[in-house]
């Protein structure tokens, strides 16, 4: 059985690094990137870059959820047979992989998308977005898989399918995945609200429509 204390540690120390690496590294001003400008007045530029501060969290906020679960059935093996190189390796491997497959998946949607509406510059999107894109949709429909109902349980267990009743039999608690399933709903609500709803609300172009790809106006 996993102590009670080794989820939330888990859970806040990978919530911290994805923070602290979007802040350090990915969290550049989204109009600074290469060859892109936006097309905004001055009011609405000072909007997009307190909006982008809070996607920008979203992003960071889904990349750590989405890590720890990924890396909780991993902990709990940890617990059950013993730790192990090996394992810790398969562990940050299994995280990785579903962060890079999620950020593929997000950039293929998004050239797509300019492909079918050459006025959405999707590809004017940064690295740091399309890996925090990813991270949430990828995110949202893992924590549907482990909170797919199983109608023939009872009790708490009935909110968890086949695999996330054998990762709560593991735990002490079931609070962490409620906790981290709420956390990509916020984070994923969020970014949308902060990158499309909020702009459109005053009366401005949401960030994917307003930025070019390159500094000479032509898109």
């Amino acid at each position: 059985m996993v102590p009670g204390y080794v989820p939330l540690a888990l859970l806040v120390g990978l919530e911290a690094t994805a923070i602290a690496v979007w802040a350090l590294f990915a969290g550049r001003r989204f109009q600074k990137g290469s060859g892109q400008v936006l097309r905004l007045c001055a009011r609405c530029s000072r909007l997009h870059n307190r909006t982008e501060v809070v996607a920008r969290a979203a992003d960071a906020l889904a990349v750590g959820t989405l890590a720890f679960l990924i890396a909780l059935p991993f902990v709990a093996a940890g617990y059950e047979s013993g730790f192990s190189p090996a394992l810790a390796l398969l562990g940050a491997s299994a995280a990785v992989a579903v962060l890079a497959v999620g950020a593929e998946l997000d950039f293929l949607v998004r050239a797509l998308a300019a492909r079918i509406w050459p006025n959405l510059s999707w590809t004017a999107a940064d690295p740091a977005r399309i890996v925090g894109g990813g991270a949430r949709w990828v995110g949202v429909i893992l924590a549907m898989y482990i909170f797919k109902a199983a109608y023939s349980s009872e009790g708490v267990s009935a909110l968890f399918g086949a695999a996330g009743k054998r990762l709560a039999a593991d735990l002490p608690s079931t609070w962490t995945l409620t906790a981290a399933a709420a956390i990509l709903a916020v984070a994923l609500l969020a970014a949308l609200l902060a990158r499309w709803l909020v702009p459109m609300i005053f009366n401005s172009l949401p960030t994917t429509l307003a930025l070019r790809h390159d500094s000479q106006g032509r898109t």
